[in-house]
């Protein structure tokens, strides 16, 4: 089978449909298949929508569904649209038994340009495509305002194994049919190999609204460290960002930024998991490496998960020096836990 080229951002036209399409999928059906209906076209209504919007999909068939109805792949040909795929339930549709046909909403990424996305139906090797043409939205008119998520601390900690709600917010009122926002997890705050959260592609803003909420979850498995990852949200401008602290289930410290010497944005963290904490922690600091300092102590509430701290390298210490932070949670048989990492520039 031909495999597609994958662009978030760059569009493939509906000249460019009948390229993009492996070959497999315009073959005629077997003789076997005669009997069983087939693809017959596909169609978008608004076929142009504007950044975040909703259209409606048809799937036609060539004679009625049979008993249980029939399923219907579809698919963004040249797009990773992780909008399109999620509100279409997983690329999948089932025409209901009986009808020639059905109809589904369907949403899009906000991309940053005029972009035309073809969408193809197709079952058994046989497949119709049409065109849906996303516009971009005038930032001056509207646009992301904020992200966050409703936990409390500025550090916005979550222990694996939770979920927490998160919410967007828009610069005016969302169109009618509600305008979804992209939504992304990334580590623009803390390191490459951080841990990450789960968030669906996109949350909607309901018609006439300005808010709209999402559900953000940290897997409990498999078991990763302690970690800054980012919330994004945009509607094809720059993103508006909520930094979240993800922490394991266990007591632990963590450097959470690459250390730098001299740098003032070096940072560690101490997540408390799971354990309980009515009255909040105190945590003692230590560092083990000369030349580089952290705070005497934190104090953590009882309503927070866990806290960053500022880590000081001096600007004698070499690259490659290994550091070592240890936490010790003052009247706790949590006792103290050390980590370790490297001076990278």
């Amino acid at each position: 089978m031909s495999h597609l080229t994958i662009h978030r951002r760059a569009g493939l036209g509906a000249a460019a449909l009948a390229l993009a399409v492996p070959a497999a999928l315009a073959a005629a059906p077997s003789a076997a298949a005669d009997t069983t209906p087939q693809v017959a076209s596909t169609s978008v209504s608004p076929a142009v929508i504007p950044a975040g919007g909703q259209a409606l999909q048809t799937v036609r068939l060539t004679a009625p569904a049979p008993a249980g109805g029939l399923g219907v792949e579809v698919i963004s040909v040249g797009f990773a649209d992780g909008n399109y795929q999620h509100s279409t339930g997983g690329g999948f549709v089932r025409v209901p038994e009986g009808r020639t046909s059905v109809t589904f909403p369907i949403r899009l990424e906000a991309y940053e340009d005029e972009t035309v996305v073809p969408l193809v139906a197709r079952r058994h090797g046989v497949s119709a495509g049409t065109d849906v043409t996303v516009q971009p939205l005038d930032w001056r008119e509207q646009t992301v305002k904020d992200v966050e998520v409703d936990v409390p601390g500025d550090s916005n900690a979550v222990v694996a194994g939770t979920k927490v709600t998160g919410s967007v917010e828009l610069a005016a009122p969302a169109a009618v049919g509600g305008t979804s926002v992209d939504l992304r997890m990334t580590n623009v705050s803390g390191l490459p190999d951080g841990p990450h959260a789960k968030i669906p592609p996109y949350a909607v803003v309901p018609a006439g609204s300005t808010r709209g909420t999402f559900t953000l979850e940290h897997p409990g498995v498999p078991v990763q460290g302690i970690g800054i990852a980012d919330v994004e949200a945009d509607l094809g401008h720059p993103a508006m960002r909520e930094a979240v602290l993800l922490v394991p289930k266990q007591y632990t410290v963590g450097v959470v930024r690459e250390l730098r010497a001299g740098a003032g944005r070096n940072l560690g963290a101490v997540g408390l998991g799971d354990r309980w904490h009515p009255f909040g922690a105190v945590i003692e600091l230590t560092s083990h490496t000369p030349g580089v300092t952290v705070p005497e102590k934190i104090e953590i509430p009882a309503d927070e998960a866990g806290r960053h701290f500022r880590i000081d390298v001096a600007e004698s210490v070499p690259v490659g020096t290994k550091v070592r932070i240890s936490a010790k949670w003052v009247l706790s048989t949590a006792g103290t836990v050390t980590t370790e990492a490297v001076v990278t520039g």
